[in-house]
């Protein structure tokens, strides 16, 4: 496998921040409704594919100890690289535990408060090692390492840039993890500081070794803010109103921060929004106001 791929699919979001076919139909569309991600299981350099989930979670757990290891003698550069393996040793090793735990992850989901002592004895296994199971959607799970792993283990290790994008990574996929795992809502205050955040990081950061995989988790929270998830749309779609919160949040956000390229595309958004909205079906609204914002961000982070 060569590098250019591994790094490819290296900084990908395992976070909760999704993809999903557009259909046009309404703001449940959002990139948030399906999670898409590299898998290295057939990686020939690192093959686990032969390996059953017990055996599997014993790797992870000697991964995660050699790693320790190493980083107490790192300094700044060594703990980077480590970083940038370990993630690819790890995320490995998680995608090979999905794959060897497909059985119990299609039927999750329909266990709800009612579970055997074999899926409580698994919840518990996986827990000790740092994983538990993502909701991906209504019916769909697979295992993800709990948010801030990274994070947690290379602060104050790593130069500023890289501890910064990991803590950003950290605080996207905290959200979702909670609203999951806590049921907390993922406010427009929690949203509007992320994005905030990584307009930040990008602007500080335009020679970050990954820049362009910030700049695609920044793109993913702006479409997040503007047209919400399935849970939590931010306008009607066959009425074609935004709903007062978000209608109210925008303006707000425009009017007080008029230097940030957030606030710019979300002024154009308001304005296509209200331009188009007797203009268009409530389908061919929906589509063109997202290949109209689709734009608006992609020629922002130019």
């Amino acid at each position: 496998m060569s590098k250019n791929f591994i790094y490819i699919g290296l900084f990908i979001s395992s976070v909760f921040i999704s993809c999903q076919k557009e259909k046009g139909l309404s703001p449940a569309d959002s990139n948030q409704d399906t999670i898409t991600e590299v898998l290295y299981s057939n990686d020939p350099d690192y093959i686990l594919a032969n390996k059953n989930a017990q055996e599997l979670v014993v790797h992870l757990e000697n991964e995660q100890k050699e790693l320790k290891r190493k980083l107490k003698k790192a300094n700044k550069k060594e703990a980077e690289s480590l970083y940038i393996d370990y993630y690819k040793r790890l995320t490995t090793i998680v995608d090979s535990i999905n794959n060897a735990e497909i059985n119990t992850l299609n039927t999750y989901y329909k266990l709800n408060d009612v579970k055997h002592d074999t899926i409580l004895r698994k919840e518990m296994t996986y827990d000790k090692v740092g994983l538990y199971f993502r909701r991906i959607d209504s019916t769909h799970y697979d295992f993800r390492i709990k948010p801030g792993y990274f994070y947690k283990l290379f602060h104050n290790k790593v130069s500023q840039e890289y501890e910064q994008y990991m803590k950003l990574r950290y605080d996207e996929h905290k959200l979702f993890y909670d609203q999951q795992n806590k049921n907390e809502k993922i406010t427009l205050e929690k949203q509007r500081e992320l994005i905030i955040s990584w307009e930040k990081f990008i602007t500080k950061y335009k020679d970050f070794k990954f820049i362009d995989y910030a700049k695609k988790s920044y793109s993913e929270n702006m479409m997040t803010y503007l047209f919400g998830t399935t849970a939590q749309p931010t306008f009607e779609v066959s009425t074609k109103k935004l709903y007062v919160e978000n209608e109210q949040e925008y303006i707000t956000f425009v009017k007080k921060n008029p230097k940030l390229f957030s606030a710019e595309i979300t002024k154009a958004f308001l304005k296509h929004f209200y331009a188009n909205d007797r203009n268009f079906t409530a389908e061919d609204f929906y589509i063109d106001l997202k290949d109209f914002t689709k734009k608006e961000i992609s020629e922002r982070l130019k």
